[in-house]
């Protein structure tokens, strides 16, 4: 019969007891055969038997493996109960007359007989020689037939030394495995050092055995004990615990031996309640204890022959709460026993509250939903501290949502992850709070927390995120439970980096200047996204910037697919815009390139760098998708994934030249550099500022007449001199000066249709100086530069 059908017979029980041994077979009743010997076996108590051909040593197959391997102390001592160890004989492996020899270690010898008993003993109960031998012979036996009958004596077992015996087979094991069990049970011990003691298994290469060895004991310190707490618990002025003593070797607690056990601070004991003997030869009674104060001395009033276990139920409470300190109480072991612990916690301590922790914050993409952030833990201090209608509110920054509201405008009780709870604090409800529903609430429905303090964690939490957000992502914690604080939750990295091989310097009012290189990186696979029709990405430049011609743009590095490049700017023409589009999202993270663009830059443009964003559904997916009302400030900004510096303008536009000028006030004549000259609108003085003819005030300040521009559809002039653009927007008092707005006392205006701008300001922007002559009633201009 194999093992396997073997194990399906529910009839098949196997049980085997040190002291009383027995093995209850199967249906078909086998029965356990069983041979012990002593150090007083000799040889010769079976039968010669005709030998059978051995099988060769490729056919050996047998396994060695510790049943039971207790802990004995170094000390000497005779008929010590050691080990059981069990050796399978794989199927057809060994032959009639076929043996092995078992050899005890160095110090080990095998124990005499009690007064009285000779020769061999043959009942299985009868546990008391050195070694017992027994077999499982398995389905050899019991498909034994009328021709082939099973021996009745299957196993021959004789001492060879006072440490060593030889185990012979007197059948074959060619119908199944066979299993023998050795039992070690009285070894005189001399005096071991500590470690493992292991019995050696030889055999001849020709048996069909193989050698090996297998532990029968484990030598340990004398005297240690082994301490453990037990059904600890969480309080705010009473505790209990169960302290769990555990000999590991026989009387390692006797002898006036003893285990103090010394709380910190605050804390004293009560007298312990009757202790429980889990195994061993003591009773109750044998435990001792004594109190005294913050110390509980705890020791054995008898020696014990076995290794004895019991559990002590202890008690202890606070005595002084200013001395008390929350968290984890740990007493301090000492006493003239050696133990496994220095120190124990056995219990811990806190006021009524709880807190809020995440242990492994993730790492998410900026600009994508549905990111998982870290486990959140919403924890009792200590139990019950928690009660029915309290709330916890968890509220994450501005730029983030949790996924129920960036997927609806009314959430309700939608929550994307899952609940764990532990010690009753489960049955919450979700809901989403304040106008932007950034709050996600937690309202807790009879929580019945006992004496441990309950959990609450949060698994698989999704958010999602606006382009742009970076660096940590934390959540403001609060609610009418009392808890506050923030906690980081995961950290938000850009999906996508742009980068520039350099950057150039260009001059404004040209075209066709080339930059360097420009790439786009995936900071992990599937940043470009293609999903609900969201596929383009934008390379926006700023206004009066342009793309010359349409770039090519390749995938150099990853699997992405891109398609559709285009340099349509769809109307905005003040503004350069290369697109293109995702036609398959990357299984690794990839690299986009836009190789070699040239620009053309107007004369708008204000000396400084040029900064290419990184726009568009595919890589700021947040920004165009989601629910209307929640993200809709995303929506507008359209907050951009990424963006750098491409080049920088830095040459002054040309036709800047050093002059002065000269108005006398309510005369169309006036001189430039000596040079007499008629305007057609004289020049005019209103609430005490000097009005000029818009042309005539540029020529003062040494702007060439390409570089005064008219905006009729924004009302706006601009000068461009040198490295600084102003701009003044007609009945307006705001005047731009390299992007910074400067508000003037006085409006600029159109007089007789012709567009005036008060000389002062604009001579302070285009760094003019600007002189009035009251009795001449003339105004002097003169550009330096």
């Amino acid at each position: 019969m194999s093992d396997k059908i073997r194990q399906k017979d529910k009839n098949n029980i196997s049980v085997y007891i040190q002291g009383g041994e027995k093995k209850v077979m199967t249906k078909f009743n086998k029965k356990m055969i069983n041979v012990l010997a002593t150090a007083t076996l000799v040889a010769g108590v079976a039968a010669p038997i005709a030998a059978l051909t051995a099988p060769t040593a490729i056919h050996a197959a047998s396994s060695y493996e510790s049943v039971y391997t207790p802990s004995i102390d170094s000390r000497q001592q005779d008929n010590a109960t050691l080990g059981r160890a069990r050796i399978t004989v794989s199927q057809a492996s060994v032959a009639k007359n076929s043996s092995f020899t078992v050899t005890l270690p160095k110090g080990f010898t095998f124990g005499t007989a009690p007064k009285g008993a000779v020769g061999a003993t043959t009942s299985a109960s009868d546990a008391t020689y050195g070694l017992g031998v027994y077999v499982d012979a398995g389905d050899n036996k019991s498909k034994a037939t009328t021709d082939n009958p099973f021996p009745a004596d299957p196993l021959k077992v004789e001492q060879l030394t006072n440490n060593s015996a030889r185990v012979t087979f007197n059948f074959e094991n060619s119908l199944d495995s066979a299993k023998v069990y050795l039992n070690f049970a009285s070894i005189n011990v001399a005096g071991p050092s500590n470690g493992p003691v292991k019995a050696s298994i030889d055999a001849s290469s020709t048996s069909g055995l193989t050698s090996g060895e297998v532990a029968i004991a484990n030598v340990v310190s004398s005297g240690q004990v082994s301490l453990s707490a037990l059904d600890t618990v969480s309080n705010t002025d009473n505790f209990t615990a169960t302290l769990k003593v555990k000999e590991q070797t026989a009387a390692s607690l006797a002898n006036n031996n003893n285990i103090k056990l010394k709380l910190p601070s605050g804390f004293k004991w009560n007298a312990p309640s009757t202790a429980t003997i889990l195994y061993g030869d003591l009773a109750p009674s044998d435990v001792d204890y004594k109190v005294d104060g913050d110390t509980l001395t705890v020791s054995l009033k008898k020696v014990s022959s076995k290794e004895t276990t019991f559990n002590l139920p202890i008690s202890f409470y606070v005595d002084d709460e200013t001395n008390a300190k929350e968290g984890d109480i740990t007493a301090t072991i000492s006493g003239n026993t050696t133990t496994d612990v220095s120190s124990l916690v056995v219990g811990s301590y806190g006021q009524i509250g709880g807190g809020v922790s995440v242990a492994t914050p993730t790492t998410i993409l900026a600009g994508h939903d549905e990111q998982k952030i870290g486990d959140i833990v919403i924890k009792e201090k200590v139990a019950h501290s928690f009660v029915s209608g309290r709330t916890v509110t968890l509220r994450l920054p501005e730029g983030a949502r949790w996924q129920s509201t960036f997927d609806s405008n009314n959430p309700g009780e939608n929550f994307v992850g899952s609940f764990e709870n532990t010690n009753g604090m489960g049955n919450v409800k979700v809901s989403y709070t304040d106008s932007d529903k950034r709050t996600l609430r937690l309202t807790f429905n009879n929580p019945s927390s006992t004496t441990d303090p309950g959990t609450l964690k949060l698994k698989n939490v999704e958010v999602a995120t606006q382009p742009g957000f970076s660096g940590d992502l934390n959540v403001e914690v609060a609610g009418s439970q009392g808890l506050s604080g923030n906690v980081k939750v995961a950290t938000v990295k850009q999906a996508v980096t742009l980068a520039a091989a350099s950057k150039p310097t260009l001059t404004i009012g040209l075209g066709d200047q080339q930059v360097g290189d420009i790439t786009i990186t995936e900071a992990a696979k599937e940043a470009f996204v293609k999903k609900d029709g969201s596929r383009e990405v934008i390379l926006e430049l700023p206004t009066g910037v342009r793309f010359a011609s349409t770039p090519d743009v390749k995938v150099t590095a990853g699997d992405v697919k891109v398609k559709s490049v285009s340099t349509d700017t769809y109307g905005d023409s003040d503004k350069g815009r290369l697109s293109f589009y995702i036609d398959s999202e990357s299984a690794t993270p990839s690299t986009i390139t836009i190789s070699a663009p040239k620009l053309t830059v107007d004369r708008t443009v204000a000396q400084g760098d040029i900064v290419a964003k990184l726009k568009g559904s595919a890589v700021s997916y947040t920004a165009y998708k989601g629910a209307t009302d929640n993200t809709q400030n995303w929506k507008d900004n359209n907050t951009a994934a990424a963006e750098v510096a491409i080049a920088t303008v830095g040459t002054p536009a040309p036709g800047a030249t050093k002059t002065k000028a000269t108005f006398t006030l309510g005369s169309t004549s006036y001189t430039v550099n000596g040079q007499s000259k008629t305007a057609d609108v004289a020049a005019y003085a209103e609430n005490g500022r000097t009005y000029l003819p818009v042309r005539y005030a540029a020529e003062a300040l040494g702007v060439s007449p390409q570089n005064i521009l008219f905006d009729k559809a924004t009302s706006t002039v601009t000068l461009i001199k040198g490295n600084t653009v102003a701009q003044i927007k007609l009945n307006t008092n705001l005047l731009t000066v390299n992007g910074t707005v400067i508000r003037m006392d006085v409006k600029a205006v159109t007089n007789k249709n012709r567009t005036v701008l008060p000389i002062y300001w604009v001579g302070r922007a285009l760094d003019a100086a600007v002189n009035y002559d009251a009795t001449a009633k003339t105004v002097t201009v003169e550009n330096n530069n």
